[in-house]
């Protein structure tokens, strides 16, 4: 026994060319503007899944730095405290 598609009621903003798009698909293909919509979340779902997903989204598109210049920098000493305890101090203490 199938369980009937559960209802939902939100508005869709389309772009006017998006719009048109999902329009003459439902006249070429005889069926209702929610089923085109439905299809289309079924068949894209996984790309957009992976389009969001952590391992294949980087936040910037500068290369890496390669690992010798990373230990290189990395192995240096921090010698900022003075810059730090100025920076603390010149914040604000009350809201």
């Amino acid at each position: 026994m199938s369980r009937p598609a559960k209802d939902y009621h939100y508005p869709l903003r389309l772009a006017s060319k998006d719009a048109e798009a999902v329009a003459a698909m439902c006249r070429e293909s005889h069926v209702s503007f929610n089923q085109v919509v439905a299809l289309c979340v079924r068949k894209a779902l996984p790309d957009v899944g992976e389009a969001l997903s952590a391992e294949t989204r980087r936040i910037t598109n500068v290369d890496p730095l390669p690992d010798k210049v990373l230990k290189r920098l990395y192995s240096q000493a921090d010698d900022d405290t003075d810059s730090i305890r100025l920076f603390m101090a010149a914040q604000a203490k009350a809201v």
